[in-house]
This record gives C-alpha cells, structure tokens and sequence, in this order.
C-alpha cells in the first residue's frame, strides 16, 4: 500500500474532486466510506471548512492523504477500507480531528482531515511523511496486502490497476507505460555511445513517439513518449514524461549512455 500525503488549504476544493467525474471521467461511484463529520458533500465540506478556520493562524490547515493497494492486492470492500482509513487516521494522531474517507475508485480512498482537532488544537504534522511509513507497513500486515516498500521499483515506477484496466480496454496487450520501456530501452542500447541523432531515429523505428523538451536556455531538458495507439476517449493523444517511463530514461542517464565513450551497462542514475 501506497500513502501518498498532501497538504491544502480548503476542504471543499478537495471533496468537489472526490466525488466529481474525475480529469479523465475515471471515478467510478464517489462514496463516503467513513469519518466522523455527518451530512452532504456541500455539509461535509462547509463543516470541515467552517472548523477549520478557527485556526486562521495556519496557511495549510487540510491534511491530505491517498491510500491505494498494490496491484497485485485483491479488491478490497468498502467495509475493509473503512477499518484501513480509520486505523491509518487514529495512528497518525488525526483521531479527534474532522474528517472523511472517500473511495471513488477500486484500489484506493482518499482522506480529508482538518489538521485542527474538536477542540480546536493544531495537530502538529511534523515528519508525518516518516511517521507513516511504519503506519501503512502495519497495515499490510494486518490485512495480509503487498508490501509496497518491498514491490516498489524505483526505476520503473509501478503501473497501477486502473492504468491496466484503460490498455485492455483500448486492446492493448499490454499497458502502454510497460510496452513503452521495453522498446525505449531497446533503442537505447542499441544506439549507446552513438549520440542523441541515432536513438531518436532508432526511437522512430520502434514506433515509439517522442518530443525532446528544451531548457530556457535552449539546452536539452528531457523527453516524453507515446504509442501510436495511446489515445484517451476523445482521441488525444496521451504523452508520459520520461521519468513516468522508467528513471533510467531520464535524460542526464540517457546523455550519458549516448555520449561517446560511454561505459556498456552504467548504472541508473537520477532525474531532473
């Protein structure tokens, strides 16, 4: 399980996305699944709102957090998910705060908390990124999930399910993101040592498309990548920037496999 932690100002901005369509139509019956504030959407987010503002000493009062399971984990009740974001929220120190849970998609819920608690103290989220790394390992172990820590890959972030669930349903083989690294990753090899000319026309012919990105200075920032066939429902076509790719397709680690000279099989280096 995957906790990514954000921070905002408002409530209501956060639960109008939640229980909306979604940027790309993809949440599926936005729902409560548990919190401790009653009412409507519009109630829900007035309350958190309207408590949190007692406290107009804090600039980013809302406290944010998405919880989603591995791929690999199966689909979870909304009735487990409750227990997960109540167990996650009273171990972060957020139990006698306003919030909610919201689930709107099979793998993950959202929680909105207000970081001022009922009676009217400032929860402190000093290191809460560290903090809850021990927090959702527990929860693996509890409800028997994948250990994220231990699945994740650095270099080739994860594909998520409703990421697999979009390629099937375009009649992809398999999700574009992975189809992508295995043909970029052929070009580079290929063309290492070769210079930047040889890997794009080598990109080309693998059906790979690519746009090179520029620095304001007018250097070489980066690349992003498509498949012909990669279009959302309008027919757009959807690019991912290399970093989403994999991070050895960054382009400092891409210079310096296709600069001259360049050792066989470096190492993956960062991204900017």
């Amino acid at each position: 399980m995957i906790a990514k932690i954000t921070k905002g100002r408002r409530a209501d901005r956060a639960l109008r996305y939640d229980f909306g369509p979604g940027r790309d139509e993809e949440h599926i019956n936005p729902r409560l699944v548990t919190g401790n504030v009653p009412g409507t959407v519009e109630q829900l987010a007035h309350l958190i709102d309207t408590h949190t503002a007692r406290r107009s000493d804090i600039s980013r009062p809302i406290w944010r957090c998405a919880l989603r399971a591995a791929p690999d984990d199966p689909l979870l009740p909304d009735t487990t998910w409750a227990r997960i974001a109540e167990r996650y929220v009273s171990r972060m120190g957020y139990g006698n705060c306003p919030w909610v849970a919201v689930r709107h998609g099979d793998d993950h819920i959202h929680l909105t908390i207000s970081r001022v608690d009922w009676t009217g103290l400032l929860v402190r989220d000093a290191f809460d990124y560290q903090r809850s790394w021990p927090v959702v390992r527990d929860i693996e172990r509890i409800w028997k999930l994948v250990n994220a820590e231990e699945r994740s890959n650095r270099v080739a972030p994860q594909v998520t399910r409703p990421e697999r669930a979009a390629s099937r349903s375009r009649g992809a083989p398999r999700p574009e993101r992975e189809e992508l690294r295995v043909r970029i990753r052929a070009a580079r090899d290929a063309t290492r040592a070769r210079g930047r000319s040889a890997f794009e026309g080598a990109l080309t012919e693998a059906g790979v498309e690519w746009r090179s990105h520029a620095t304001a200075s007018g250097g070489m920032r980066g690349y992003s990548f498509s498949l012909p066939t990669w279009q959302d429902r309008e027919g757009g076509q959807i690019w991912i920037a290399a970093s989403k790719v994999a991070k050895d397709l960054c382009w400092p680690q891409l210079h310096a496999d296709l600069a001259p000279g360049s050792a066989p099989d470096p190492a993956p280096g960062g991204c900017t």
